[in-house]
C-alpha cells in the first residue's frame, strides 16, 4: 500500500474544500485587520508642476533637450526632500515637526510624464499630512526662488565686472576705433544683463502651479484591496499545503487503477456512481445485472471453480450487499447453480433484499447447531425459470453469537461447496463481525468491495485481517467510481 502515488494538490483541496475555504477566509481577514491597525491612518498628496527653463540657461539651468529636462525634474524632486527645504518646512509649521521626522514622512518623485513632482506626506492623520504638504510646497517655492535669484545675481555680477573692465580700458578719444568697439561691447553686455533680469523675473520660483494638498481618499481602499488580495493568495497557499499534508497522511483510493497498483491484486469490476432510481432498480430481485457485475461474475467463476466466495468491505455503505446480489444474479443467468448466504447477521441486508428478513431459520441456526444447511435454504425465483438459492441471516440475538461454533460453520461451507457451482457469502468486515470469521478461513476466495475515496489505511487493515484469518483475496470491486462516457448506461423503467 506504500506504493500509492502522492495525492494531487487540487484533489486534496477538493476533498478538504470546506476547511480550506475556512483557512483562506481566516488568513484574508487577518491580513485586512493587520492592514487596518498597522497602516498609516492618513496621508496627503500634492503636485508641483515645474516651468521649463529658457534654453539660454541664463538662470543657471540647462534644458536644451528632453533628457536634460527630465534630469532637471529628478534633481528638483531631490531638492524637495533636502535638509534645506525640510528645515524651512519645519519652520512653517512652527517647528512642531522636526526635520528628522519630516525626512521619514515626506517622499517626492518625478511624475510619469516628467513635467512635475509628486509629493506624498504620511504624518499619521490626514489633517496633519495636508498641513505639512502645504508648508512643504511653500518652502520649496521660496527656496527655489532664492536659488534662481542667486544664480541670476551671479551672472549680473559677472556681466557688470566685464562692463567695468571695458569702460576702464577705453581711451578718452571719443572718435577712435577702440572706443567704438568698446561701446558695442558695453551695449551687448547691457542687453545680456537685461535678458538675465527678464528671464529671472519670468522664471520666478520655477513653479508653474501647485495642486492644493488633499487627503489620499483612495489610499485606504486601495491598501485594503491589495492586502486582501495578498491575504487570499497566502491563504490559498497555506490551505493547499495543509490539505496536501492531510491527504498524504490520510490517503484515499480515488480510482480503480490506484487500487490495483496499491494492492497488487486485480480489480474485477469498476461500478460507476448511480442515481437513486438506478440503485433502487439494482436491489430488486431478478433485476438484470449491470455489465460490470456480469464481468466480475465471469471472472469469479474462472478463478474459483465450484467454490465459496466471501464478499466483504472495509466499511458499511460500500455496496457489498448489492454487489453480492448482482453477481449472484449474473452467474445464475449464465446457467450456474448459485447459493447466496447472508452472514451479516446484525444488519440482515441481503435478507431484506430477498424478503427473508423475518425468516427465523438461517445462518444463525446453522452456526449454533439448531438446524441443518438444507433446512435453512430458500429458493428465490428470478423469473424466466431462473432460480437462486439463499440462506438468510436468521434470528439475531447478542447471546446467540456467543454460541457460534467454528466446526459447524466449517461443515456448512463444505456442504455448500459440494452442492452448488458458486456460493457467495455477504459478510461484514471481520472487525465488525468476528463470529463469522471462520467463513473467511474456509472460503476459496474473498472479494473486497471498496468505495471510491475510501481511506487507504482502512483497505490495508482489511487486507491484513483477511491474511491473518487465512483467507485469499481474489479481487476487488471498485464502487461509486466516476462516470465514464464510454460506459453503457442502464435504462431505468419507472
Amino acid at each position: 500500500m506504500d506504493d500509492q502515488p502522492s495525492p494531487k494538490i487540487l484533489d486534496s483541496l477538493h476533498r478538504y474544500r470546506w476547511s480550506s475555504l475556512g483557512i483562506v477566509g481566516v488568513v484574508a481577514l487577518l491580513s485586512v485587520l493587520v492592514a487596518l491597525f498597522l497602516r498609516d491612518s492618513g496621508s496627503a498628496q500634492t503636485r508641483i508642476v515645474l516651468k521649463a527653463p529658457d534654453k539660454a540657461g541664463v538662470v543657471g539651468v540647462d534644458a536644451s533637450s528632453e533628457s536634460a529636462f527630465v534630469r532637471y525634474v529628478n534633481q528638483r524632486a531631490l531638492f524637495v526632500v533636502s535638509d534645506r527645504v525640510l528645515t524651512v518646512t519645519s519652520s512653517n509649521v512652527a517647528n512642531s515637526v522636526s526635520v528628522d521626522t519630516l525626512r521619514k514622512q515626506v517622499t517626492a518623485k518625478a511624475s510619469s510624464n516628467g513635467d512635475s513632482i509628486d509629493v506624498t506626506v504620511a504624518a499619521g492623520d490626514s489633517g496633519t499630512s495636508v498641513r505639512i504638504a502645504d508648508a512643504l510646497t511653500k518652502a520649496y517655492q521660496s527656496e527655489s526662488k532664492a536659488d534662481v535669484q542667486a544664480s541670476a545675481q551671479k551672472i549680473l555680477d559677472t556681466l557688470a565686472a566685464r562692463r567695468k573692465d571695458v569702460v576702464e580700458a577705453s581711451t578718452p578719444d571719443a572718435g577712435g576705433p577702440n572706443n567704438a568697439a568698446a561701446g558695442q561691447t558695453i551695449s551687448d553686455l547691457d542687453k545680456q544683463a537685461t535678458a538675465v533680469r527678464v528671464a529671472a523675473d519670468q522664471f520666478g520660483d520655477g513653479v508653474s502651479f501647485v495642486d492644493k494638498a488633499a487627503a489620499d481618499s483612495s489610499g485606504l481602499l486601495g491598501s485594503l484591496v491589495r492586502d486582501l488580495g495578498i491575504g487570499v493568495a497566502l491563504g490559498v497557499l497555506l490551505a493547499a499545503a495543509v490539505a496536501w499534508a492531510r491527504a498524504d497522511r490520510d490517503r484515499r483510493v480515488s480510482a480503480a487503477d490506484e487500487l490495483a497498483a496499491a494492492t497488487g491484486e486485480p480489480v474485477l469490476a469498476e461500478i460507476e456512481t448511480l442515481s437513486e432510481a438506478e440503485v433502487a432498480a439494482l436491489k430488486e430481485v431478478g433485476s438484470p445485472p449491470l455489465w460490470p457485475y456480469q464481468f466480475a461474475a465471469s471472472g469469479l467463476r474462472t478463478a474459483v471453480d465450484r467454490g465459496v466466495v466471501v464478499v466483504t468491505s472495509s466499511a458499511p455503505g460500500d455496496g457489498g450487499t448489492t454487489s453480492t446480489l448482482q453477481m449472484a444474479t449474473a452467474a445464475a443467468l449464465s446457467g450456474a447453480r448459485v447459493l447466496v448466504v447472508d452472514a451479516s447477521v446484525r444488519t440482515h441486508g441481503l435478507s431484506d433484499a430477498l424478503a427473508l428478513r423475518y425468516d427465523p431459520h438461517g445462518l444463525t441456526s446453522i452456526a449454533v447447531g439448531a438446524m441443518r444447511t438444507d433446512d435453512c435454504t430458500r429458493v428465490v425465483d428470478l423469473g424466466d425459470r431462473v432460480f437462486l438459492w439463499a440462506i438468510p441471516a436468521g434470528q439475531y440475538q447478542e447471546s446467540t453469537l456467543d454460541h457460534f461454533r467454528s466446526s459447524l460453520l466449517q461443515k456448512a461451507v463444505a456442504a455448500m461447496r459440494s452442492a452448488y457451482d458458486l456460493v457467495l457469502i455477504d459478510c461484514a468486515s471481520p472487525a465488525i463481525a468476528p463470529e463469522v470469521t471462520p467463513l473467511i478461513r474456509e472460503s476459496d476466495g474473498v472479494v473486497v468491495v471498496v468505495r471510491r475515496d475510501r481511506e487507504t489505511r482502512a483497505v490495508h487493515r482489511l487486507r491484513e485481517q483477511i491474511g491473518l484469518l487465512g483467507g485469499t483475496i481474489t479481487g476487488y470491486l471498485f464502487t461509486f467510481a466516476k462516470p465514464r462516457r464510454d460506459a453503457p448506461k442502464r435504462i431505468v423503467r419507472h
